[in-house]
């Protein structure tokens, strides 16, 4: 997927792609909204390797800006214990996560581009009906992004972060357009 000088790519099983992944998750930044952890090379690697095989249940994609790896995409179906999460009962929905990792390629509006590239996809080729994001209720800037992207604040909940600990997200939505 592409739009100009923006190109989401699968992310490769390779070192390049892991150690770029190694160095944004020593971002406190990136790490804090996305993670809540820094990982090490070897967790990186064991959490992204499904991820790049073609069965893959939550694809990820690279954000390459002018070839320059700076992010990353990826989306997943919603299930069944989602969807009691989320408190919905729809057909055909995926929740997207992103981060740009590269701090000086912030507030540029490349992570709306990113979002509405994947958006565009799950809608055409994936038949989405709806689409879901979900980030801390704290992180401002992202929630400003997901919503000049389309998503509506449908309010929030609590549930266990990556390391457990209770934490407080927006839940916003995207309908496909009929």
């Amino acid at each position: 997927m592409y739009d100009n000088e923006l190109k989401l790519r699968l992310l490769n099983n390779n070192i390049n792609d892991y150690k770029k992944l190694e160095d944004w998750y020593k971002n406190k930044e990136v790490y804090l909204n996305f993670e809540q952890r820094i990982l090490t090379y070897n967790e990186i690697k064991n959490k992204y390797y499904p991820r790049t095989l073609d069965s893959a249940e939550v694809p990820v994609y690279m954000i390459e800006y002018n070839n320059i790896p700076i992010g990353i995409i990826q989306y997943k179906k919603v299930d069944n214990e989602d969807e009691k999460l989320y408190k919905l009962s729809l057909d055909n929905c995926f929740e997207i996560d992103i981060f740009i990792g590269e701090l000086n390629y912030h507030n540029k509006g490349l992570g709306r581009k990113s979002i509405e590239l994947l958006s565009d996809y799950l809608f055409k080729e994936k038949n989405a009906n709806l689409l879901i994001m979900c980030p801390l209720k704290d992180n401002i800037k992202a929630k400003k992004c997901y919503l000049k992207c389309g998503f509506v604040d449908k309010g929030t909940f609590i549930t266990k972060d990556t390391i457990n600990n209770l934490q407080e997200y927006i839940l916003m939505i995207k309908e496909r357009k009929i």
